[in-house]
């Protein structure tokens, strides 16, 4: 059993490198489900509609999102779909909570894959989407319970852990290293090195980034050099147009005993050859 699962999809470019890599990765290496976080796809802010069916017909079979998830009204519709996986630690008292799933199970090959997205502890405060506001619920001790919650239901479990540090994504492997399949963490967009496998869980600090290569996290660098000058106070995720790049892992499990056997990152840049 082999499971891509590609990084942030950042824009425009990262569309492309979807439409460019995707089918031919499947084919080389032969891969049986595909997961992608979107939360950036439509111009940098969650998913359109138009967007979510024209990745959905290249290939990806599960959608995960992250702290964008909301910042684009058309995303309630698209997570209404079965193959939309966002951030399961919301607490109830936000508005659009009841919408959506942050864990679901898929039938692949006769194996119950289970795909569970998490928000990370970093900037844990009110955030202000649609007039409304979501507060993240701590994730370790959500995971705590609805580990237990879940004991036996499934024969693979990829969890997309979307945080800001190094140092939160590595404690929060220590923590369930040996409970679930693969501990996969999104949001930097900056491809770590430090893949691997431990009490069977394969882990990466950070998957990457699907977008333009030479941006800053996808985007133009100008107003966010400016941040760190401190021109402005924040930051426009506004894509840039350079080179994209599709950054992923690749999963195999052994199709007897459902173990993970191998983890690989995936770099590919606009012009290579698969």
């Amino acid at each position: 059993m082999k499971i891509l699962f590609i990084g942030d999809v950042f824009g425009k470019q990262g569309r492309k490198a979807i439409n460019n890599f995707l089918p031919k990765l499947k084919r080389k290496n032969k891969i049986d489900f595909v997961i992608a976080n979107v939360e950036n796809c439509t111009h940098g802010r969650s998913i359109n509609l138009r967007h979510y069916k024209f990745l959905k017909s290249l290939g990806i079979n599960v959608f995960t999102f992250g702290n964008h998830t909301w910042e684009n009204s058309e995303v309630l519709e698209v997570l209404k779909f079965k193959d939309t996986v966002r951030p399961i630690n919301i607490d109830s008292s936000f508005k659009f909570s009841n919408i959506g799933l942050g864990s679901r199970i898929y039938q692949v090959k006769n194996k119950k894959i289970r795909v569970t997205n998490l928000l990370g502890l970093d900037g844990n405060k009110q955030n202000k989407n649609f007039g409304s506001k979501y507060i993240r619920l701590n994730p370790f001790k959500f995971m705590d319970i609805f580990l237990e919650s879940i004991k036996g239901k499934q024969d693979i479990h990829i969890v997309d852990y979307h945080a800001n540090s190094t140092s939160e994504k590595n404690a929060f492997f220590c923590a369930f290293k040996g409970k679930v399949s693969a501990i996969l963490c999104t949001h930097t967009h900056i491809q770590t090195a430090d893949e691997k496998i431990k009490d069977n869980t394969g882990y990466i600090t950070d998957v990457g980034m699907t977008g333009a290569s030479d941006g800053i996290i996808g985007a133009k660098p100008e107003t966010i050099i400016d941040m760190y000058r401190e021109k402005v106070l924040h930051f426009k995720l506004e894509p840039d147009k350079s080179k994209y790049q599709l950054n992923g892992v690749i999963l195999d499990f052994n199709q007897r005993n459902n173990k993970i056997k191998s983890i690989k990152r995936i770099f590919l840049i606009e012009g290579d050859k698969i």
